[in-house]
């Protein structure tokens, strides 16, 4: 199975992350790395072309990326798991708008005109989101309220907006890719 790791908001995709090397349990993982300053259409164009060319099985994401993952599994017809997702990034990228520094410290400038045109988050398509109760930046029961009709959402007591029960949630996540294959008769080989 090949996964698709995306990352979020003024970071970079790394190989040796925690979360990385232990989705390797389940699969082969490639990232890619996103410039969401750019906006959505880049930033979704650059995430849904590697999908398609790399064929992957599974599309994860944390925070912005979860958002991503989730847009582009639906457009692409890939099941996604989205981790601690921003869900409305037009409110919570508002912080970040001027120029910063970003997590891997580079300069980097967002406009308001760019994080405008950042719609909510997708509601459908095959998608397992988790969130973690304790996320400092997004609220895990919006997410809930949010999303709960559309997929199935999990909630871990505790972690952080980084995501950190990934090990919890492997398990979750192989039900999903199992759940994928028998209903949507994806494959995972």
């Amino acid at each position: 199975m090949k996964i698709l790791y995306v990352h979020g908001f003024g970071s970079h995709y790394d190989p040796e992350h925690e979360k990385i090397k232990a989705l390797e349990t389940l699969g082969t993982v490639i990232g890619v790395d996103v410039d969401y300053c750019k906006g959505f259409r880049s930033a979704f164009e650059t995430v849904f072309s590697v999908a398609l060319v790399e064929g992957v099985d599974l599309i994860v994401g944390t925070s912005m990326g979860g958002y991503m993952a989730a847009h582009v599994g639906a457009e692409s017809g890939t099941p996604f798991v989205a981790l601690n997702p921003a869900i409305t990034p037009s409110e919570t990228l508002q912080k970040w708008v001027g120029t910063f520094t970003d997590f891997t410290g580079k300069d980097r400038c967002l406009t308001e005109g760019t994080v405008g045109n950042y719609p909510d988050i997708i509601q459908e398509g095959c998608g397992l989101v988790i969130v973690e109760t304790a996320d400092e930046v997004l609220r895990a029961a919006d997410t809930v309220d949010l999303l709960s009709d559309v997929f199935r959402v999990e909630t871990f007591a505790g972690g952080s907006h980084r995501f950190a029960h990934i090990h919890s949630a492997l398990p979750l996540i192989k039900e999903h890719i199992d759940h994928a294959s028998v209903v949507y008769g994806t494959t995972t080989e």
